[in-house]
């Protein structure tokens, strides 16, 4: 599992199953080895490998960004069992290939996935689309390009009420041992496979408006030997408190950080 959302609404918990081709959903005061209360798995959902979720809850969906399905699809917030989405955005004039993060503004109805690409061609970055957009359609804005220093993007976060988008970019240069576009080959024994995490680059949480489009650096960075972060995977963004928190996939932590000293209010 790759991603998990928390609906505070109903206080409840999302995960996304990869390898289950599912979305699961908890009560947020689930413990130990309990079921979840409601299940989106089955040929009709649509569903091929979901790796990140996100929730909406002014307008009560469920965001799936499927990384083999190279799509995004919403359900609604009480689906439950082998259902049909309300909409899907895949094909090829989306540029959606590995999805691997998504959020939704519905202040600014937008929603923002992350994608790699290695591909000659292929785009890497954010792809901002219309909350209600479905098919094969093009986004809105695509943050993408050398000065945006997205080498390899994951999870999102949003802050609707301000329009701000959180990047965690694990800028990770080593894919693994396949292409991102082809299925994986079987590698002979005793193939040295290099270890994702050790690539010499530093990750980093970045900032950018919704209105963003293209090569567009980020507005604020959090990077660097002070911050601790090597390889950031995860980001959330708590308006209350006013912190951004990131995970750290080689630090094996978490970590906060107080948005005021980022950008001005």
């Amino acid at each position: 599992m790759h991603g998990i959302a928390y609906e505070a609404k109903h206080d409840e918990i999302v995960v996304p199953v990869a390898l289950a081709a599912a979305v699961l959903v908890f009560r947020g005061g689930a413990a130990g080895a309990e079921s979840p209360i409601r299940v989106i798995q089955g040929p009709h959902t649509q569903l091929v490998r979901p790796h990140t979720v996100a929730v909406d809850e002014q307008n009560d969906e469920i965001v799936v960004g499927d990384s083999s399905g190279r799509s995004l699809l919403a359900f609604p917030l009480d689906a439950n069992g082998d259902v049909a989405p309300k909409r899907v955005i895949q094909g090829p004039k989306t540029g959606l290939l590995f999805v691997v993060g998504v959020a939704v503004d519905p202040v600014h109805a937008r929603i923002v996935a992350a994608s790699t690409s290695s591909v000659p061609g292929g785009r890497t970055g954010l792809f901002i689309f219309k909350r209600t957009d479905q098919g094969d359609v093009m986004p809105q804005a695509v943050i993408a390009g050398p000065h945006t220093g997205i080498v390899r993007p994951w999870q999102l976060a949003m802050d609707a009420v301000k329009g701000r988008i959180f990047v965690a970019a694990i800028n990770n240069e080593n894919h693994p041992p396949y292409e991102l576009e082809r299925p994986r080959n079987r590698l002979p024994p005793g193939t040295d496979i290099p270890s994702p995490w050790q690539t010499g680059a530093l990750g980093f949480i970045g900032l950018w408006d919704i209105n963003d489009n293209g090569d567009v650096p980020p507005r604020a960075v959090i990077k660097g030997s002070n911050t601790f972060l090597v390889h950031p995977a995860g980001v959330t963004y708590d308006p209350k408190h006013g912190e951004v928190f990131a995970t750290d996939s080689v630090r094996n932590g978490l970590f906060s950080f107080l948005a005021r000293f980022l950008f001005p209010e």
